[in-house]
């Protein structure tokens, strides 16, 4: 089964009170972080060790306690608290700048986008500077890849990034918060309700396809 249905984190007939204390007493401190004005979060891990599900998560969490409700990612999902799939910049600067509602986008496969490189690509130098924005914004920001030695170093500067997410197994994940320098393993990491396609490969280019389309004719009307 490509999509993953798991039951709620949370219940929309428990008590709030109840909710936020069974969420601080797995998440501690990093609910305060998901509540900033604006926050950038690195999440890591091996493959299959649930990455994708708790940056969802962490997104569920934003949505049902009201930190923030648009909420969008390069990741296929079906689910009500996703406004809507972005897997281009274009797009996404766009959406950042539409309104000043408090956002996140959750950027998936970051590995394979922001590159390490001996040279900044422009894609790479793109996305550094709307991560570099994100509190201007008021939103968040959470990328997602299996280990920091893919990502350029300049993401991982801890000026930006407010935390890091480890994922040491599906039920454990270790947590670091930069401002306070604690670190904390959460156990039992519950499975996120938004249903996502486990096997979408996330993609994430410079231009919509109607403007990448757009950009070839141009050249092939140059080149003539």
């Amino acid at each position: 089964m490509l999509f993953r249905s798991q039951p709620r984190v949370i219940d929309k007939f428990q008590n709030i009170d109840d909710i936020v204390l069974r969420l601080f007493n797995i998440f501690g401190d990093l609910l305060f972080v998901l509540n900033q004005d604006g926050f950038v979060i690195f999440v890591s891990g091996a493959k299959d060790q649930g990455k994708t599900n708790v940056s969802l998560l962490l997104a569920e969490i934003c949505y049902a306690l009201n930190f923030r409700r648009n909420i969008a990612t390069n990741i296929w999902t079906e689910s009500f608290m996703v406004q809507k799939q972005i897997t281009n910049y274009d797009d996404l600067q766009a959406w950042f700048e539409r309104d000043k509602s408090r956002k996140l986008y959750v950027l998936d496969e970051l590995g394979k986008i922001l590159k390490k490189m001996r040279f900044m690509s422009e894609l790479n130098q793109l996305i550094m500077d709307t991560v570099q924005l994100v509190r201007h914004y008021d939103a968040g920001f959470i990328g997602v890849a299996p280990s920091e030695q893919f990502i350029d170093s300049l993401f991982l500067n801890t000026d930006i990034l407010d935390a890091r997410l480890y994922k040491q197994s599906r039920s454990v994940t270790r947590i670091s918060l930069t401002r306070s320098k604690t670190s904390f393993n959460a156990f039992h990491t519950p499975a996120t309700s938004i249903r996502y396609n486990s096997k979408d490969t996330a993609s994430f280019r410079l231009h919509a396809p109607v403007e990448i389309d757009k950009l070839q004719r141009s050249e092939e009307h140059t080149s003539e």
